[in-house]
């Protein structure tokens, strides 16, 4: 499977670094691979993070005349160029071309690795490499160490930046239960209640003896009874509707405020010497003049 570079570093803890962030970003251990001019610092990155390291036979010899005339014989049959130093042993610039890797980035990539910087490779169709294609991904990994192609300067190229957006979806989950039901409280009530009843009066009046009635003799036994009636209370208990309780549901809507951490990549451009850089943008909002 063709590879593509991700990156150039200068040392295995650098690697280490973008290792991890690429594995945040979709890459697993198994899409990517590390070469390095020594064997130590590879061997030691490789048990840090599992990544495998390609072992090269290669002699590491100053570049030929033959790579120095690269860039003016890139015209020319593929076959004049010859970059075997021997039968057996295969250079850099090799390995990185049978791998996908173009040829002018290749012949970079050599002198990196024999400056002793390590390369972070991946295979193509892995990670976001789905979504950038393998010109502009070598591009950007060239970009980022600072190395500049001479060949074809009036050529324009594209630096893609990216920015993580949030993407907020709501679901709805069970976060309480409202019970209503009856209970029977006891309390005591008092009424007042108005009762008549019968009160027996005697009244004595004085008579004249006149007219009193002297036909009967004394001692005759005389009873008058009087019957006497009053009210009683009587209490009895009847249940009543008091009150009534509709009970239902209703939607409330409430604003909730949603906080994030995200990312997003910012072009900076550095200058050196007499270098001029020119701006223009269609959208002035999303432009940092300060960087430029």
């Amino acid at each position: 499977m063709s590879k593509t570079v991700l990156g150039v570093y200068n040392s295995s803890d650098e690697v280490v670094r973008a290792i991890e962030e690429y594995q945040n970003e979709g890459y697993s251990v198994n899409d990517l691979s590390i070469i390095g001019n020594t064997t130590d610092v590879p061997s030691s990155i490789e048990e840090e993070t599992g990544v495998a390291s390609q072992e090269i036979s290669t002699s590491n010899h100053t570049q030929t005349e033959e790579h120095q005339g690269f860039l003016a014989s890139l015209f020319t049959p593929f076959e004049d160029r010859m970059y075997q130093n021997d039968e057996d042993r295969t250079t850099y610039y090799d390995h990185l071309v049978a791998q996908g890797i173009s040829e002018v980035d290749a012949l970079k990539y050599e002198d990196d690795i024999n400056d002793g910087k390590v390369l972070l490779l991946a295979k193509k169709g892995t990670g976001y490499d789905n979504a950038i294609d393998s010109v502009s991904t070598e591009t950007m990994a060239r970009e980022q160490t600072g190395l500049q192609d001479t060949f074809d300067t009036d050529k324009q190229r594209s630096l893609k930046l990216r920015e993580e957006q949030l993407d907020v979806n709501k679901h709805r989950v069970q976060t309480g239960e409202v019970e209503v039901k009856k209970e029977v409280v006891e309390e005591q009530e008092t009424v007042n209640v108005p009762v008549k009843h019968e009160e027996v009066y005697v009244e004595r009046r004085a008579v004249d003896e006149n007219e009193a009635d002297t036909t009967k003799p004394i001692g005759d036994d005389e009873t008058i009874r009087v019957p006497i009636v009053e009210e009683k209370v009587e209490v009895t208990k009847k249940p009543v509707v008091s009150e009534e309780l509709v009970i239902g549901k209703k939607q409330v809507t409430e604003t909730q405020k949603v906080t994030e951490n995200v990312k997003r990549e910012e072009a900076k451009v550095n200058k050196e010497g007499d270098a001029s850089v020119s701006e223009t943008t269609t959208d002035s909002d999303r432009v940092d003049s300060d960087r430029f």
